[in-house]
């Protein structure tokens, strides 16, 4: 059957072609053009060029070049048919003319059999929850508030304790023992093929056309056998390039712009009910290459929603870096360190809170800093450079010299390092490999700018308090407290052990700290014996070096302090004010600095 060519033309002209392939592939603007890692071959700079006047795409070094059509059909090795079929569906162009385009692929025989052996057995796990011994599973899933229509809707059942009888019902719609045992349903026992799924409520498992291609099957009583049975890997199921609900989101999804990618079923069921539809699971698996190459083609903001405790936010982190890096647009929802789930705040607090819940996002620059800020202590050199190496490609990425100015200031605020020292970092690292970037910051010594008046003056008065009494008075009556952590713990040693020895000396203080459970003792061992080795102090301790030091600390302090206001008045402001923000306060500070 011939392309109808008027309908190609048709589909060509609606189509924009830089986002019909950045819809597959990350794209950057370059003039008037796109360019983008070639994919039809190793190709390690942006060769490939896109043309929207031209609605035509090049790759300058293998030569290989067409329209958005022919695009989508070399990259999806699908034939041009039916990549003309998915441009129109990426662009969202309608004809009924594309109806009447059949498939030109040979039926995949084997594909087919699996396909109807496994809609049969979902039907009768399905008719199961209606029969007395599947009310177990009815009432398992009533509990969890899975009505009627959302039972329907993602077609869940019941599978019966005897797990023979499956194996029989399928035998008896005439699937051979070979298909049954393909589908990855059967499993040997005692010399029969039983269902691995026996006595458990059924999840299926669907391809990104809706059909079924395996089963998750939860049990319903409380005994020590897995809380999960999962199919196997089969012909028809790849967990790794399975998203739960994507048949149902993909459409939804383009309609709002943005799709949650959740931990398991009940988030997306809890979404489900409040009619959000726009939202797949991982199913408690790592996002793969194939997951982000299913979001790519959405061509929407992802919004990832995982689990809120330290293992959930470390796959978020590792989710949210991998899309980021992919080119997706990416945002987190910020879950304030709550361990509650979207199904948990739906039926705790009501359809609302959940609403108010999942709108709460965090820019992924923002949850990183946020991830680093509160799961790290970053009381150590080495652990804030950790962070710098982490967020180093994200400086290098942002476009907007003001959020690279916010972030670079939020960084200096987190790590109490320069920002001036942390921008000359970036500027050094620019143009150059991942590995060239990593020892820039491995050999990056920020002391030497970074240590200016507050963190001398504060090392200058703890050197005196380890070594003359009236510096600890001098202390605890006009300071109080040291800004830095590992300074202001160092100083609460001196000032307990002062309060209950009439004297002592630098050995004490360390022998105090040594036989302390002080769960950071080893970085203020390194930090008190770092001063012990250190000449360049001045030997005797008079008033005027107390007064001079105190100024220092009181003058650094409120310039931190005034650093902490600019942070809470940039909060939800556009662009054009935090502009005249950022230009005030550093109008302030030259006038300040003079």
């Amino acid at each position: 059957m011939p392309i109808d060519e008027d309908l190609k033309k048709a589909v060509l002209d609606h189509a924009k072609i830089e986002e019909v392939v950045s819809s597959f592939l990350p794209t950057i603007k370059k003039g008037k053009d796109y360019v983008a890692k070639c994919p039809f071959h190793d190709d390690t700079n942006p060769s490939m060029r896109i043309s929207p006047s031209r609605h035509i795409f090049k790759c300058f070094v293998c030569g290989t070049g067409g329209d958005a059509i022919s695009f989508v059909s070399k990259y999806l090795h699908i034939p041009y048919r039916e990549a003309m079929i998915k441009v129109a569906e990426i662009s969202g162009y309608d004809d009924p003319r594309l109806k009447n385009q059949t498939n030109s692929r040979p039926v995949d025989q084997r594909k087919t059999t699996l396909l109807k052996c496994l809609k049969d057995l979902s039907l009768y796990y399905s008719y199961a929850l209606s029969t007395p011994e599947g009310k177990e599973g009815l009432d398992y899933l009533n509990n969890r508030q899975l009505d009627a229509s959302m039972r329907e809707k993602y077609r869940l059942g019941y599978a019966f304790n005897d797990g023979k009888a499956t194996i029989d019902f399928l035998t008896s719609r005439g699937h051979s023992l070979k298909t049954i045992e393909d589908t990855g349903i059967a499993i040997m026992s005692n010399g029969k093929y039983r269902d691995r799924s026996e006595g458990r409520v059924i999840f299926p498992l669907f391809d990104i056309d809706g059909n079924v291609i395996g089963f998750s099957a939860r049990r319903i009583k409380n005994n020590d056998d897995a809380k999960y049975v999962n199919s196997p890997e089969t012909y028809l199921f790849h967990k790794s390039s399975v998203l739960y609900n994507y048949h149902i989101a993909k459409e939804k999804a383009r309609i709002a712009g943005h799709i949650y990618v959740l931990e398991g079923f009940m988030d997306v069921f809890a979404l489900a009910r409040i009619g959000m539809d726009n939202a797949v699971a991982i199913m408690g698996t790592a996002l793969t290459q194939e997951h982000i190459a299913l979001l790519r083609q959405l061509n929407v903001e992802i919004r990832m929603c995982l689990d809120g405790d330290l293992p959930g936010q470390t796959a978020t982190l590792k989710c949210a870096k991998m899309l980021s890096e992919s080119g997706l647009k990416v945002s987190i929802v910020d879950n304030q360190n709550s361990s509650r789930d979207p199904d948990e705040i739906l039926n705790q607090d009501g359809p609302d809170a959940l609403r108010v819940y999942l709108n709460k996002l965090l820019s992924y620059e923002d949850f990183v800093l946020n991830y680093y800020k509160n799961s790290n202590p970053l009381t150590t050199n080495e652990q804030k450079k950790k962070l710098i190496a982490e967020f180093m490609p994200i400086l290098l990425r942002l476009k907007s010299q003001l959020d690279f100015d916010n972030y670079v200031h939020k960084l200096s605020i987190i790590t109490g390092y320069d920002y001036e020292s942390i921008r000359d970092l970036v500027s050094r690292s620019r143009n150059k490999s991942e590995e060239e970037t990593k020892k820039e910051v491995r050999i990056f010594h920020p002391e030497a700018k970074l240590l200016k008046r507050l963190q001398i003056a504060e090392r200058e008065l703890l050197y005196q308090m380890l070594h003359n009494p009236e510096a600890v008075v001098f202390y605890e009556h006009n300071v109080n407290s040291f800004y830095d952590e590992i300074y202001r713990n160092i100083a609460n040693f001196i000032i307990d052990y002062a309060q209950n020895h009439a004297s002592f000396n630098v050995l004490d203080i360390i022998s105090n700290i040594e036989q302390s459970e002080s769960e950071n003792k080893e970085q203020l061992l390194e930090e008190i014996t770092a001063l012990c080795f250190e000449n360049t102090h001045p030997k005797h301790c008079s008033v005027e070096l107390l007064d001079n030091l105190l100024s220092s600390i009181k003058e650094e302090k409120e310039k931190i302090f005034e650093k902490d206001m600019l942070e809470q008045s940039l909060k939800d402001k556009d662009e054009l004010e935090r502009a005249r923000i950022y230009s005030e306060y550093n109008r302030r500070r030259k006038i300040d600095d003079k």
